[in-house]
């Protein structure tokens, strides 16, 4: 099992990862929405992107809260590998869906690589709510020593 310390430390830098990776979805949100024929526009649809920001914002949020909540409690190995492959597969199937133009939230599409978009998305959501739940539960029980 890691070290108390050192498992609030990798909750928080996933956290703000994912809070730097929201910022810069915002910027490419921004340029996104500019009207087509000005020299800011990038020809993306805005709301994969959108969708991109609100889903780092909302998960580097909440793992925020969890690291300072985990205070100098440890949690397992698997938790923090939950959570660390949730955030990547969280932000890499929101830059493909957004690149794409893709909302992603699908199950059948007309486009072949949709229902593995979707997978991509509920299973890295699925596991970084997981790892919340389990770091929650870990907070909420006092254990004996």
């Amino acid at each position: 099992m890691p070290e108390a310390a050192s498992s609030a430390r990798v909750v928080l830098r996933l956290a703000g990862a994912l809070l730097l990776a929201a910022a810069v979805a915002g910027l490419w949100e921004l340029l996104a929405s500019q009207a087509p024929g000005t020299p800011l526009y990038l020809g993306v649809l805005p709301a994969p992107v959108e969708r991109l920001r609100h889903d780092t914002f909302d998960f580097g949020v909440l793992l925020a809260i969890a690291g300072l909540l985990l205070g100098e409690r440890a949690v397992s190995r698997r938790v923090l590998i939950c959570l660390g492959a949730g955030s990547v597969l969280v932000l890499l199937a929101g830059v493909y869906a957004a690149a794409a133009g893709m909302p992603g939230v699908q199950i059948i599409d007309l486009r072949a690589d949709a229902p593995w978009l979707f997978g991509a998305k509920v299973l890295g959501r699925a596991l970084l709510i997981g790892g919340l739940l389990s770091i929650g539960r870990s907070v909420l029980v006092k254990r004996a020593p």
